[in-house]
């Protein structure tokens, strides 16, 4: 199935290097806005938990909605078209303050925070690019789940987590 084909060196390259360039503008943002804080705790139980769990939810589910139909898009069409790539980030980012009324309550807060919502549209565009590049979903959600774990490891994510 092209959702799960494994990319090529140069695309997971790739893909590293916007993951970079997305940790480049979202750590410094997220420290001085303080949506993150600085708490290293990477080996603790409820960073292992979230590592063992967000590998699923969040990560593979939202990049199968939300990133998927791209590929099926790009694949049909031989590109996605762009209307149909702003939507799906659109649709992306409002799934979070949705999430947190329909399932997460205790998340509203931070989905509701427009910093977090920053950092959400600049991940959305950013896994949406490594989605269309690689064409495929892998490294969409290594970064999905990378970035979930060090929010949670290193950056004070909130207990909700």
């Amino acid at each position: 199935m092209v959702l799960f084909r494994l990319p090529s060196t140069a695309d997971w390259l790739l893909a590293l290097a916007c993951a970079a360039g997305f940790a480049a503008l979202a750590v410094p943002f997220g420290l001085v806005s303080g949506i993150y804080r600085w708490a290293p705790d990477l080996l603790s139980a409820d960073t292992l938990r979230v590592a063992a769990i967000s590998l699923v939810l969040p990560a593979l589910m939202e990049e199968l909605v939300f990133r998927g139909p791209l590929m099926w898009a790009a694949v049909k069409r031989g590109r996605a078209p762009v209307w149909f790539i702003v939507l799906s980030l659109v649709v992306y980012v409002a799934w979070h303050p949705l999430n947190a009324f329909l399932f997460m309550p205790q998340a509203a807060e931070t989905f509701l925070d427009w910093r977090f919502l920053a950092v959400t549209t600049l991940f959305g565009a950013a896994a949406t690019w490594m989605t269309l590049r690689a064409r495929s979903l892998w490294p969409a959600i290594l970064f999905h789940w990378l970035l979930v774990v060090a929010w949670k490891g290193l950056f004070g994510a909130p207990s909700f987590l």
